[in-house]
């Protein structure tokens, strides 16, 4: 990708935070930059050079709200995409994309139905309270994967009915769906696992991405680090960042002061910020 595509996808990426602030701003949710978004932010005042795409955190409870709000603060080309109003959206995250763009990453291409919003997005992610003892972190993860073995089921069923193959690793898991289905709708299944990892909103010394990262040691946090934002400069912009950011970006990358380049876990790998994803033609692809 040349320099000037990379700037254009940029130009999109801070438009799309702009908005994201804008609603936070209204409705006084705090949010912050994560992953490689803080990692460059502090090291390049800026995106990484190689990166496409911005990652924020909100606390659990700010994050509901968003979810709730967030909707019908966006109007085209502006969409804010979740489970809640998107047949095939992550429980994990949400995304605020634009519509007039074309911007997807391989899971989306391989697994989405063709009404699914596919304009480059920011990805926004809970951030919740986790759970102090070893034995309630057990716990509360086995509870976290019952539900998410649910959801991998019900994925693996629609694509099955799209005439799809559903990937194999899902396949196996289409009877956990069936039998909780019979009381469960699969947005209840979605909100069951997102309250699994709120483990009943109780404040504790910890928080961490549980939803997309059940504990893993570099996702997991003194909450105490999340309890005070600063703004640092990003591009033409700021954006918000924990005061203590440093000590955050420690325990997530170790030594995060020596550059190293490493593609996404979520990298678009298609991108086209000139036409809008409806009109896309996904026969090139």
């Amino acid at each position: 990708m040349s320099n000037i595509d990379l700037k254009k996808i940029w130009d999109v990426e801070l438009d799309l935070l702009a908005k994201l602030k804008e609603i936070c701003n209204k409705y006084d949710l705090r949010y912050c930059a994560s992953s490689g978004t803080l990692l460059g932010a502090a090291s390049h005042k800026g995106f990484i050079p190689w990166d496409d795409d911005i990652d924020v955190f909100l606390p659990w409870a700010d994050y509901k709200k968003l979810l709730e709000v967030a909707p019908k603060e966006c109007s085209y080309p502006f969409f804010f995409q979740s489970f809640l109003n998107e047949e095939d959206g992550e429980t994990s995250a949400s995304r605020l994309r634009r519509s007039d763009t074309t911007g997807f990453t391989k899971w989306e291409y391989e697994n989405v139905g063709s009404n699914y919003d596919k304009g480059i997005f920011i990805d926004i992610f809970p951030l919740f309270y986790v759970p102090e003892s070893k034995d309630d972190q057990a716990a509360q993860k086995e509870t976290i994967m019952f539900f998410w073995k649910c959801i991998r089921g019900h994925d693996a069923l629609v694509q099955i009915n799209r005439n799809r193959t559903p990937n194999p690793d899902y396949e196996k898991y289409i009877m956990y769906y069936k039998c909780v289905s019979k009381s469960m709708t699969i947005r209840d299944i979605k909100w069951a696992y997102l309250n699994a990892c709120a483990i009943d909103d109780r404040p504790t010394s910890i928080v961490g991405a549980t939803s997309s990262r059940v504990h893993l040691d570099s996702l997991m946090w003194e909450a105490s680090l999340y309890e005070e934002y600063i703004d640092l400069p990003f591009e033409n912009t700021t954006i918000k960042v924990p005061k203590n950011y440093e000590s955050v970006l420690d325990k997530q990358y170790g030594d995060w002061r020596t550059p190293v380049q490493n593609g996404s876990r979520h990298e678009m790998v298609v991108i086209d910020t000139e036409t809008p994803w409806r009109e896309f033609d996904m026969s090139v692809i």
